[in-house]
């Protein structure tokens, strides 16, 4: 059995579509489908139930689904374990940030990495997903949480506060948020109601959300455009933008995080120094 089938298997049954597994692949939609149909062409087995809204496991698709989790969880220990023993440092490192993250503060790190280590190859993951560092889908995350996995090792950076934020060229803006029930909003959508800041926001003042978007410099972007006022984190300084007010009990924190067998590789934990370093030096 060809384990590049087995993996697109796990990923439809995990996505429920062609195209959610295409992504989480990173692979085009027709890959997937061939893939899909050689596996199903092997075993002679209907793995799928094709429906309008998915892709859903037949009585078979269940078993080889209970069965091939585990084989995943090996093949990944095993690359792990073997990664884990590469003693140069040099090489590539992924590491996934957000985008506010990636283009504020991510550039002038790789600079300075790129001078000390010159053999050290960063890929950037850019995007607010959270991607599975046990599946070495990235090596390093860089991550706004409160709530970092039991399961990775990690550093806390900094810790956030929110803020309402409103474009400079703005006349009358709010004083407080007792004001801000008068005001046009930018919100979130569903991706990023995991952060505290952008589900108050939902809560408290769905009615005066104008906007959506799913990613934080957008949101900054919109406001500076002068669509409506962003809730932006501390660590997002924004040309064009001024900070009115903090929310009340409502915070966040930088985490750097990697799986525990992956941080001592010397290319990588490299890169994880240098990221804790300009985190001290900025505070």
């Amino acid at each position: 059995m060809n384990w590049n089938d087995l993996r697109v298997f796990l990923a439809i049954a995990e996505q429920g579509t062609l195209a959610g597994a295409a992504r989480a692949l990173g692979n085009n939609h027709s890959t997937v489908f061939r893939r899909l149909e050689a596996l199903e062409n092997d075993t002679a087995v209907r793995l799928f139930d094709r429906l309008p809204t998915g892709y859903q496991l037949t009585n078979a698709g269940e078993r080889m689904l209970s069965l091939a989790l585990p084989v995943r969880e090996a093949i990944d220990a095993i690359e792990r374990d073997i990664v884990g023993r590469d003693l140069e440092t040099a090489g590539p490192v992924r590491l996934t940030t957000a985008p506010n993250l990636a283009r504020t503060l991510v550039p002038n790190i790789l600079a300075t990495l790129r001078r000390a280590h010159p053999g050290i190859e960063v890929e950037l993951i850019v995007g607010d997903n959270d991607y599975d560092l046990n599946r070495r889908e990235a090596d390093l995350a860089l991550r706004a949480t409160t709530r970092p996995p039991e399961h990775l090792v990690g550093r806390r950076l900094a810790t956030l506060e929110w803020w309402v934020c409103a474009s400079r060229a703005r006349r009358r803006v709010p004083t407080s948020i007792a004001e801000l029930a008068r005001f046009d909003i930018i919100g979130s959508d569903q991706t990023l109601q995991r952060l505290d800041a952008m589900r108050w926001l939902e809560r408290n003042y769905r009615e005066r959300i104008v906007a959506r978007a799913n990613d934080l410099s957008t949101m900054a972007a919109l406001a500076r455009a002068n669509v409506g006022l962003a809730v932006l984190p501390s660590d997002q300084p924004e040309a064009g933008l001024r900070r009115l007010f903090a929310l009340p009990d409502i915070g966040g924190e930088l985490w750097l995080l990697a799986h525990p067998d992956i941080r001592q590789v010397r290319r990588v934990r490299a890169v994880w120094d240098a990221i804790v370093g300009a985190a001290h030096n900025s505070t």
